[in-house]
């Protein structure tokens, strides 16, 4: 049962990802100078692209699916995969995983999601929640709004 639970999750961040992708709506004002810093909350899909970190609080539901990252290092309990492309799978964990790396890819899907991501890059997230960038704040959407972390407006 655990596996089919693992098999449907990973099929859910498969495919809200390829959504997320044709979906993305960059946000007029949703840019930061410099390096950024950006915390999020909530449910549906998200997921982080460059060069920093990312900090995820597991509340044990949901899956994070991790690809480049040079240094991970996690706390708590939760099922730990490493899959076939060489990404590994966090299913249930319930803890935190702290993740650094260049060229990071992190993609989170589930009812509960909450992550701090630092550094230069974007992130997508699509559903229902809340965020908060450098004394700014946003929501979610359904449609999916994408964040640029640690460009300037002159480097669009």
């Amino acid at each position: 049962m655990k596996k089919l639970g693992v098999i449907l999750s990973l099929v859910l961040v498969l495919s809200l990802g390829v959504t997320a992708v044709a979906f993305a709506q960059e946000a007029p004002d949703a840019r930061i100078g410099g390096r950024g810093r950006l915390w999020a909350r909530g449910a549906g899909y998200a997921e982080v692209h460059g060069d920093g970190r990312v900090d995820v609080k597991g509340h044990g539901v949901g899956t994070v699916r991790v690809s480049g990252a040079e240094r991970i290092r996690t706390w708590g309990q939760g099922r730990r995969q490493e899959m076939p492309d060489g990404s590994i799978l966090f299913s249930g964990w319930r803890g935190r995983i702290h993740l650094a790396g260049q060229d990071l890819n992190v993609q989170m899907a589930g009812g509960q999601i909450e992550f701090t991501a630092q550094g230069r890059g974007w992130v997508f997230l699509q559903g229902s929640g809340v965020y908060r960038a450098n004394g700014w704040q946003g929501r979610w959407t359904s449609e999916g709004v994408r964040i640029e972390l640690g460009r300037t407006a002159e480097a669009r």
